[in-house]
C-alpha cells in the first residue's frame, strides 16, 4: 500500500510541475542585461566601415528577444562616467567608438531604442552613477573627462576610482545625466546596478574630510551611516527627478543578491532578516531596503546569482515578500553561467523561474538573464539532445507572450478608452494612433465565443508601441482580431475587434466588504457583473476622491484576498471596480470604504474571565475558503500549546474537561487562504473557577486484581481540573525514588498501558502494586500555583506478563484474539490457547475475558 501510495504521490506532483510549466502567464518580466561593456551590442568600435554589420547586429539581437518571448533589455548606457548614447555632459565611451570622446557612426542607444520599440520591447536604461575607471586608470583622452574638468569629484583607493558620493555636486550631476538620457530617448526605465563607494570598502580617510565638515555642521550619523545616506538622497533625488520628467519612467536598482542579513537592521525596518550574508552594507554602503521603504525606486532587481542547491528560494521568497510589504516590485536578475558547470543545466533555469512564479503572490514578477550573449549562446542537453536555453525555456516557460507587470501604486493621469478605426488592412491592424501609449493586438480563433475571451495571453499576437500591428501568417485566417490601449504605467484597456459596436460594460456591484465594515487583512473581496466576459480594475486608495491611489490591480476574476495586494496596512481604504470587455467600455461601480484591521481572536474577548470551561473560540472571518489553526496555551509566549485545533471555520467549541478552572489561557490563530497565510496576535481569557472532587476509579473495584502490560487504570473525569496525577508504587508510602509519579495530559483520565511505564516506577511482574491518584486545579485566589484534591483511596493490583486471552500467542490481546475465539465457538477451525479462563470448556465467558482484556477492565 505504502509503494501504491507513493506512486500515486509522485505522479500528482508531476501534474504539478507540468501544469507550472504551461500555465500561461499574463504579467511577468523577462529581460536580460546587455552591454558593449560586457562584449553583447556592440562588439567593437561602430565605425563607416562596420556600420551596416553593427546595425544588423542590434537587430539580430533583438529579434532573438522577440521571437523568444522576452520583452524587455536593460542596455548599458553609462559604465564609467562614459556615454553610450549622445550625452551633454560625458565623453563617448571608448567600448562604442574605440576611443574614449570619440563618437561612433551613429548613436547606438538612438538604434536600440527605435528598434526595440518595433518589436514590442521595451528598454530600460542601465546606468552606473558613481564608477569611473577600474584600478591605475585615470582616463583622459577627452577634455570631458572629470579628471580634467572636475578632478576635485574623483574617490580614488587601490581598487578602483568613482565619483565622490559625498559631494552634493556629484549627486547633482548623476541627476542631470540621467534626465538627459529619459528626455533624450523614449526608454520605459532606468536602473542602477550595484556600483556606489568603492568595491574594496573605500577607507575611512578617503572622505574623511567630508564627514568632518558635516559633524561639525551639526550631523549626528556615523561615518557609515552618513556614507549609506549620500546614496539613499542621490537615489530619492533621481527618483523626484524622474518622476518630474517622465513620471511613467520606472526607476529601479540591482543590488547585490542579500541585503538586510543583520538583526539590527532588518528591525530597523520591521522586517525579518534576509536569508545569507549582506556584503554590501558595510563595504559599498548599499541599503536597499532604504530605497525600497522609502517609495524611492519602482523596482529592484537584486542580482541572486546561484542556483537553487543553495538558499536561492529563500533568497528570492525573502526579496518578494519585501518587495510585497513596501508596494514595489521585484525582479531577481539571474546568472546565465558560462560554459557547462555542475548544478547549471537546462532544467535549473526552468526550477527558477518556476520558484520565481510560486512567488509572484508575494510581489517577485520576473527574471533579468545576465547577460544577453551568454543567455543567447547557452545550451545544455535535455534527454540526451543538444537544446539551447533560450529554446528550451520558450518551449516550457515562456510559450506566450507576456506583458510586463503593471506600476499598481501610481493612478495615471489619463484613463483611456478604445481604439478607434481598427481594421484589417491586408496582412496587417490599423487603426487610430493615441499620444504616448502602447497597444496589445489579439487573434481570437473563431471556435472562442465572446463570453470566453479576457485578453489571455495565448491570443496575444504582441505589443507595439506604434498604430500598426503585422498578423502573423498562421492566424490570418480562421481569427477575428482585437486591439487594447497599454498605457505607459502598463494598465491595459478595453480590448476592441475590428468593425465591433462599443457599448459600456455594465457596472459592477460591491459585494464585500459592506459599507464601513471592518475586515481582516486575508479577507476575501468580491464584486458581481451582470456580463461574466468582463474584466476588471480593482482600485484602493487612502482617500475618498481615489487620488491616493494604494492600489490599482487588473483582474478577471470577481474576487480578489486582500493580502494578495501590495502595500496594504491596517487603516481606513475606499474602494472601486471598474468594469471592461470585448466591445465594452469602462463602467465603475460606486466608491465604497472599509477599515482593514489584523487578524484577531474576537470571542472570547482578550482579558475576559469567568469564561465557561467549554467556551467557543471565534476569530475574523475572512469571508473565503480557509484554514483555521487555534493554538491554545498555557503561556503567554505561546512556547508549549496545551491544545492545537484545525477548523474549516473561523471558530471552535472546546471539548468538555480540556480546559482547567481559573485558568488563564493565551489563543492564537493562524489562517490559511490561497497559499498566504496571517497570525494574529496573542489574546487572554480565564476560565470560571471550579474545584473538582476526589477521582474516583472506573476499572477497579477490588484490591488484589490481576493487571497486564496492556492494562490501564481509568478514573472518573472531572470539570476544572488542570491535570491528573497518578502514583503507582510497591509500596503505600509510595516513595519518590521507586514510585511512578504521572502527571497526566489535559483531557487525560487513563493512566499509560502498565507495560509503557519505563524509568522510576517500572513494574515488576509478580509483585503487588498501590494506585492513588489526585486532581491539580486552580483558583481565582491562588492563581497559576496549583492546588490539590485529597488523593483517591488506594486500590493494588498484581502485574503480571502472563497475558490471559493472548490466545495467538502474539504477545498482545486484540482484536486476532477475540475473533479466533469467537471462530471456535462458532464450531470453525481455530487453534491457539482457546480455554482462556481455565474452566475445561470454549464459550462466549472465554470471549468475553478476551474483551475485557482489551477494553482494559
Amino acid at each position: 500500500m505504502r509503494r501504491i501510495f507513493t506512486l500515486i504521490f509522485s505522479v500528482v506532483i508531476a501534474m504539478a510541475v507540468v501544469a507550472q510549466v504551461f500555465t500561461p502567464v499574463k504579467r511577468e518580466q523577462r529581460a536580460v542585461w546587455a552591454s558593449s561593456y560586457v562584449s553583447d551590442w556592440p562588439s567593437g568600435a561602430i565605425t563607416e566601415k562596420n556600420a551596416n554589420t553593427m546595425r544588423a547586429a542590434c537587430e539580430k539581437m533583438l529579434d532573438t528577444l522577440h521571437v523568444n518571448h522576452m520583452n524587455a533589455i536593460y542596455y548599458h548606457v553609462r559604465a564609467m562616467c562614459d556615454a553610450m548614447y549622445n550625452s551633454a555632459y560625458e565623453p563617448w565611451s571608448s567600448y562604442v567608438s574605440g576611443t574614449r570622446g570619440k563618437a561612433p557612426y551613429f548613436d547606438p542607444f538612438e538604434l536600440l531604442v527605435n528598434e526595440a520599440h518595433k518589436r514590442g520591447i521595451e528598454v530600460y536604461a542601465w546606468v552606473n552613477p558613481y564608477r569611473y575607471s577600474p584600478k591605475g586608470h585615470q582616463w583622459g583622452q577627452s577634455e570631458m573627462d572629470y579628471v580634467h574638468t572636475h578632478p576635485e569629484w574623483l574617490m580614488q583607493d587601490d581598487y578602483e576610482t568613482v565619483l565622490n558620493p559625498g559631494l552634493p555636486e556629484v549627486r547633482q550631476r548623476i541627476v542631470d545625466v540621467c534626465k538627459d538620457i529619459i528626455t533624450k530617448y523614449d526608454v520605459d526605465g532606468l536602473v542602477f546596478d550595484d556600483y556606489f563607494y568603492n568595491q574594496d570598502g573605500a577607507p575611512m580617510a578617503l572622505d574623511a574630510d567630508l564627514y568632518n565638515a558635516y559633524k561639525q555642521g551639526g550631523g549626528t550619523l556615523s561615518q557609515a551611516d552618513w556614507r549609506r545616506e549620500n546614496v539613499n538622497q542621490m537615489v530619492a533625488d533621481v527618483n523626484n527627478m524622474v518622476k518630474a520628467t517622465k513620471p511613467w519612467v520606472r526607476f529601479g536598482i540591482g543590488p547585490a543578491g542579500v541585503a538586510c542579513s543583520a538583526a539590527s537592521v532588518a528591525q530597523k525596518y520591521g522586517v525579518d532578516p534576509s536569508p545569507g550574508t549582506d556584503w554590501q552594507y558595510n563595504q559599498i554602503y548599499s541599503d536597499p531596503m532604504a530605497w525600497i521603504s522609502r517609495g524611492t525606486v519602482d523596482f529592484l532587481a537584486p542580482q541572486v546569482y546561484w542556483n537553487t542547491a543553495g538558499n536561492y528560494d529563500e533568497v528570492t521568497g525573502w526579496w518578494g515578500k519585501i518587495g510585497k510589504k513596501f508596494n514595489r516590485h521585484v525582479y531577481i536578475s539571474s546568472y546565465a553561467v558560462e560554459g557547462v558547470k555542475d548544478g547549471w543545466g537546462l532544467d535549473e533555469y526552468l526550477n527558477q523561474v518556476l520558484i520565481l512564479r510560486n512567488s509572484m503572490t508575494n510581489g517577485v514578477y520576473g527574471t533579468v538573464y545576465f547577460k544577453y550573449m551568454t543567455w543567447r549562446m547557452l545550451s545544455g542537453k535535455i534527454d540526451g539532445k543538444g537544446q539551447a536555453l533560450r529554446h528550451y525555456l520558450l518551449q516550457n516557460v515562456y510559450k506566450y507572450r507576456s506583458l510586463n507587470p503593471a506600476v499598481t501604486w501610481v493612478q495615471p493621469p489619463v484613463h483611456y478608452g478604445t481604439v478607434t478605426n481598427l481594421r484589417v488592412d491586408g496582412d496587417s491592424l490599423r487603426w487610430d494612433a493615441v499620444d504616448n501609449v502602447r497597444y496589445v493586438a489579439y487573434a481570437i480563433p473563431d471556435s472562442v465565443p465572446d463570453s470566453h475571451f479576457q485578453c489571455q495571453p495565448e491570443y496575444m499576437i504582441d505589443m507595439s508601441y506604434g498604430n500598426v500591428q503585422v498578423i502573423p501568417p498562421k492566424k490570418r485566417e480562421g481569427h477575428r482580431y482585437a486591439v487594447t490601449i497599454l498605457d505607459r504605467w502598463e494598465n491595459e484597456y478595453a480590448p476592441v475587434v475590428a468593425g465591433a459596436q462599443v457599448t459600456p460594460a455594465p457596472a459592477p456591484q460591491l459585494v464585500f466588504p459592506a459599507q464601513d465594515a471592518t475586515i481582516p487583512e486575508l479577507a476575501m473581496m468580491s464584486w458581481q457583473c451582470d456580463n461574466p466576459a468582463c474584466t476588471y480594475t480593482l482600485q484602493l486608495a487612502s482617500d475618498e476622491t481615489m487620488n491616493q491611489i494604494v492600489a490599482n490591480v487588473q483582474l478577471d476574476s470577481t474576487r480578489v484576498q486582500l493580502s494578495t495586494l501590495s502595500g496594504i496596512a491596517p487603516g481606513k481604504y475606499y474602494w472601486r471596480v471598474i468594469a471592461r470587455g470585448l466591445n465594452m467600455t469602462d463602467s465603475s461601480s460606486p466608491v465604497q470604504s472599509f477599515t482593514v484591521e489584523r487578524l484577531k481572536v474576537t470571542v472570547p474577548a482578550t482579558g475576559a474571565v469567568d469564561v465557561e470551561l467549554t467556551p467557543t473560540i471565534s476569530c475574523s472571518d475572512v469571508n473565503g475558503d480557509a484554514l483555521y489553526h487555534f493554538d491554545i496555551s498555557t503561556l503567554s509566549s505561546m512556547a508549549t500549546t496545551h491544545m492545537a485545533v484545525d477548523s474549516k471555520e473561523p471558530r471552535i467549541t472546546i471539548p468538555r474537561y480540556m480546559l482547567g478552572g481559573a485558568t488563564t489561557y493565551y489563543v492564537r490563530v493562524t489562517v490559511t487562504m490561497g497559499g498566504v497565510t496571517a497570525t494574529s496576535d496573542v489574546s487572554s481569557f480565564r476560565t470560571v473557577e471550579v474545584i473538582p472532587a476526589v477521582p474516583q476509579y472506573l476499572n477497579m473495584n477490588a484490591d488484589g486484581e490481576m493487571r497486564f502490560p496492556s492494562s490501564i487504570i481509568s478514573f472518573k473525569p472531572e470539570e476544572g481540573a488542570t491535570s491528573l496525577q497518578v502514583d503507582i508504587a510497591s509500596s503505600t508510602s509510595f516513595p519518590a525514588r521507586s514510585s511512578y509519579k504521572g502527571k497526566l495530559d489535559p483531557g487525560v483520565f487513563d493512566s499509560p498501558r502498565l507495560g509503557d511505564i519505563n524509568g522510576v516506577g517500572k513494574l515488576t511482574p509478580g509483585k503487588t502494586y498501590y494506585v492513588r491518584a489526585r486532581y491539580a486545579y486552580n483558583t481565582v485566589a491562588t492563581g497559576a500555583t496549583a492546588q490539590y484534591t485529597d488523593y483517591s483511596p488506594v486500590h493494588s493490583f498484581v502485574y503480571t506478563e502472563a497475558m490471559p486471552g493472548d490466545v495467538n500467542g502474539d504477545g498482545v490481546v486484540d482484536i486476532n484474539d477475540a475473533n479466533i475465539l469467537i471462530n471456535a465457538i462458532l464450531g470453525k477451525p481455530a487453534v491457539g490457547n482457546l480455554d482462556v479462563d481455565g474452566n475445561g470448556s470454549i464459550d462466549v465467558a472465554d470471549a468475553n475475558m478476551v474483551i475485557n482484556i482489551i477494553l482494559g477492565k
